[in-house]
């Protein structure tokens, strides 16, 4: 039993290297972390991908679908809205507590 279980903390310690991916110990803030995986192409990218971001929260926020908005391509901002949110879900990180699930109930109850 003692091996098994040191077999599957192993495997956890292998998988999470692997796998928790989505957050970094931040270099410039003490206990801070901050993602990994965002990537832009430079500033300019990344702030019209922010900019669509809160074109989205006045879209939003306006209610009024018929009047018209002063928001100059809302179909673009909610199109670089959306592609950020599917970057943020963090598919790895959920095998890897999948996994991890698995190998506690097999070897820790």
């Amino acid at each position: 039993m003692k091996i098994e279980r040191e077999k599957s903390i192993k495997t956890l310690e292998t998988m999470a290297k692997l796998k928790l991916n989505t957050l970094r110990p931040s270099n410039s803030q003490k206990n801070k972390m901050k993602p990994a995986f965002l990537k832009f192409d430079g500033y300019l990218e990344l702030f019209t991908t922010i900019e669509s971001l809160l074109n989205v929260c006045i879209l939003a926020s306006e209610g009024d679908s018929y009047s018209p908005s002063k928001i100059k391509c809302p179909e673009e901002s909610i199109r670089k809205s959306l592609e950020l949110v599917v970057q943020l879900l963090p598919f790895e990180e959920g095998e890897f507590l999948d996994e991890a699930y698995r190998l506690f109930k097999e070897n820790f109850e």
